[in-house]
């Protein structure tokens, strides 16, 4: 068992204990599992008869299996993107060098704003998305932009938001529309319009 795992472990144990909880973590933990069973609550007749009607799904495609197939497809697909992200940011050493600046220079542009950083766990690296990056430059106005997503946004959808082009920013990207000088406001704009999706 990872440290990691052994801590949020420890801390429901101890947070059952302190509420006179009389069930050990790992019967907890059963309840949730046993609550979150794609076949706890089965569609009803006319929920299966819309989808079947209105969709192109089919009886095979509404079986537990079926829906249970999806939710991990979609879950392997989502630790690969995050990998994948991951994998091309940059550490504060390669910004640093990149920049050419110190790496404290680098942290305070980051608490500052300027530079976005994912988010991280304890003792981990910092790491830099690479689309931030623009030869040995940092994509302007990020200061203005990154603080207007909304709070729940994962880093991912920043990720794409950043770099597919815009009709609103004459088919560029915001990271593009950006480096040639466009205004920050625009770009600033249609993040807020993501709050409201």
């Amino acid at each position: 068992m990872s440290t990691e795992a052994f801590d949020h472990t420890t801390r429901l144990e101890s947070a059952l204990n302190r509420r006179g909880n009389p069930l050990s973590v790992d019967a907890f933990m059963d309840i949730l599992r046993e609550m979150s069973d794609p076949a706890s609550e089965p569609l009803s007749t006319g929920e299966r008869a819309f989808l079947l009607e209105t969709t192109d799904l089919t009886e095979e495609d509404l079986t537990p299996q079926a829906h249970e197939a999806v939710r991990m497809q979609v879950a392997e697909d989502r630790a690969l993107a995050e990998k994948e992200a991951r994998d091309s940011a940059l550490t504060t050493g390669a910004v640093s060098e990149l920049l050419g600046r110190q790496g404290a220079s680098i942290r305070r542009s980051k608490l500052a704003g300027d530079l976005y950083a994912l988010p991280t766990g304890n003792g981990r690296t910092t790491l830099f998305p690479a689309w931030q990056f623009v030869g040995s430059q940092v994509v302007p106005g990020l200061r203005t932009i990154i603080p207007n997503f909304p709070q729940y946004v994962h880093p991912l959808t920043i990720q794409q938001f950043m770099t597919e082009e815009k009709e609103e920013l004459d088919g560029r990207s915001p990271v593009d529309w950006l480096c040639a000088g466009g205004a920050v406001e625009a770009v600033a704009s249609l993040v807020a319009e993501l709050g409201y999706e």
